[in-house]
């Protein structure tokens, strides 16, 4: 088995999420894709890869639908090369025939600026449709998916990079920004937005990280979800609930790469709001500005660290620390503009989606070989991260 691979990634084509590019086809088309933890299928706008010119791409009956703000994706499975590109050229890991669910009902804006979207979660998430005819070129409608039945799930496209022996079951996250710096210093923001992907690595790439690792329990593998035992600002602690037995969700917590924000379940934020007003009422009031925020009026050295306090992946509870300025972007909506990362619009209720400030700072790794492959996320200091910077 390969060892580690590591691939440059940006969050420059979304402005707020990471995106890796991908070699699809016989053809090699680059297609960048947003990297989204929260889900498992690799998805691409049929607009950008036409199976029918490709040789080496394989149509089948399978459709795969998911839900968008924009509506219902629609989206053909077809068999075909996919690559992950190291360099932006060079293509470094193949799998020959991945499944691709590629989109014919394309809307603008639909994959936030991306091509498509590289889901690194469970098969559990990756359902498929056998329909009738063969889906590409079939054109099925939202509203045609009972003419099928369901089919098994389909490997995600790791699982099948796994499988072919390419690499093992872990992949990681170096990154520094939940949103794009528009920073005036041009050199300075390039070389915040950038980041590292490493597949088939994590605890080896000693060069990204400083300090030991912090282990958090993945208690149900689908999403990566996690259970969340307080919030801490400061000295400070609220108490989280467990996910209520029998619901909708199968824990309080998720870890989502792709989403650039700490979405807290309404009523916990509304909680944790309260502790930064028991430290200073200024504090609650600009977290709760919509829009941006005049970073001069910030002083980050008297704000408070955050803390997520987690079920540890052995057992016990570990703290994963957000400093301010992770969960305060600057430069964020301009040059000297911040914007905060710290929100309470969960759409799940008892359930907090914890994004990209997690991973800011950090050195993350996702290891799917632990727990007998319900999988554990690691933290380590993130090689590159200063003190809290202060204006």
């Amino acid at each position: 088995m390969a060892g580690p691979v590591r691939f440059p990634i940006t969050n420059r084509v979304t402005g707020n999420n990471f995106t890796l590019a991908l070699s699809v086809g016989s053809g090699a088309t680059a297609i960048d894709v947003l990297l989204d933890t929260g889900s498992s299928m690799l998805t691409v706008d049929g607009a950008l890869y036409d199976a029918s010119e490709d040789a080496a791409a394989t149509t089948t009956q399978l459709l795969q639908t998911a839900q968008f703000s924009s509506g219902t994706l629609m989206a053909a499975v077809v068999r075909a090369p996919v690559g992950l590109m190291a360099d932006g050229a060079a293509t470094a890991i193949t799998v020959p025939k991945a499944n691709l669910a590629v989109v014919y009902d394309i809307r603008p804006n639909l994959f936030g600026g991306a091509d498509g979207i590289l889901g690194l979660a469970y098969p559990a998430l990756n359902k498929s449709y056998l329909m009738p005819k063969n889906t590409w070129g079939a054109g099925y409608l939202p509203n045609q998916v009972a003419l099928g039945k369901p089919a098994a799930n389909l490997d995600p496209y790791l699982n099948q990079v796994v499988g072919a022996g390419l690499a093992a079951a872990t992949f990681a996250f170096s990154v520094q920004r939940s949103v794009m710096s528009e920073a005036a210093d041009g050199a300075a923001a390039d070389l915040l937005n950038a980041g590292v992907f490493v597949v088939g690595g994590g605890a080896d790439c000693t060069d990204l990280y400083s300090g030991p690792f912090v282990s958090v329990a993945v208690v149900h593998p689908d999403y990566y979800n996690t259970n969340l035992i307080a919030v801490q600002v400061g000295s400070r602690s609220v108490t989280v609930a467990p996910a209520p037995a029998g619901g909708k969700v199968a824990a309080n917590s998720v870890v989502d790469s792709g989403n650039s924000s700490l979405m807290l379940d309404p009523d916990l934020y509304r909680q944790v709001i309260g502790l930064f007003n028991a430290i200073n009422p200024i504090f609650g009031s600009a977290l709760g500005t919509s829009g941006s925020y005049d970073q001069t009026a910030l002083n980050l050295a008297a704000w408070p660290n955050l803390g997520f306090v987690l079920q540890g992946a052995g057992g016990g509870q570990v703290t994963v620390t957000v400093a301010p300025r992770d969960y305060w972007q600057f430069d964020s909506d301009g040059p000297g503009k911040a914007t905060t990362g710290l929100t309470g619009g969960s759409p799940h209720p008892g359930q907090s989606i914890l994004g990209l400030p997690l991973f800011s700072g950090h050195f993350v790794v996702f290891d799917r070989t632990a727990a007998g492959g319900a999988g554990s996320i690691s933290f380590a200091a993130h090689r590159a991260s200063g003190p809290t910077p202060m204006v």
